[in-house]
């Protein structure tokens, strides 16, 4: 199974210079976590998540109306292509420890968002003609997604 079969085509998206107020207001609007940020030449710049906002309105002393998505976003977005095959995108969400992946062509131009929640919907209704993902691929995501590095305590005798 590709990523085509499962992404989300055309997802809803921020612009560098919009606010943090603008940009919440989408994700309350569409009820998700992230916003794909896309610059003039409507490459990927980078992506936008409710923890960014949190986090850049909880440091400053300013509106999110007067916080830019640019301020807040996370340059580094990790991609998979729409041709990858599915396998392929939940290694790397495994291995980037994320729950969604900006979906671009080979311009780098957004094409899509690969989500997690979608692809467990996906495993839930069996796959697709049987090639589609399953439990076990799902569950060995989240649980790399969700693991939470234990700090090494040392005991003095």
């Amino acid at each position: 199974m590709k990523v085509r079969d499962v992404m989300r085509e055309r997802p809803r998206v921020a612009s560098p210079g919009q606010s943090l107020a603008v940009a919440g207001q989408i994700m309350a609007e569409i009820e998700a976590g992230v916003l794909p940020v896309l610059g003039r030449d409507e490459r990927l710049e980078g992506v936008l998540t409710d923890r960014d906002v949190c986090v850049a309105l909880s440091t400053r002393d300013e509106k999110a109306s007067d916080v830019l998505v640019h301020q807040a976003m996370s340059q580094c977005a990790y991609t998979c292509r729409e041709a990858d095959e599915l396998a392929v995108a939940l290694g790397e969400m495994r291995h980037h420890r994320v729950r969604r992946l900006p979906v671009v062509g080979e311009d780098l131009r957004l094409v899509g968002l690969l989500c997690l929640d979608d692809v467990a919907a996906l495993a839930a209704e069996g796959g697709a003609n049987g090639d589609g993902p399953t439990y076990a691929e799902v569950a060995e995501t989240l649980k790399a997604v969700n693991r939470h590095d234990l700090p090494v305590h040392t005991t003095h005798h």
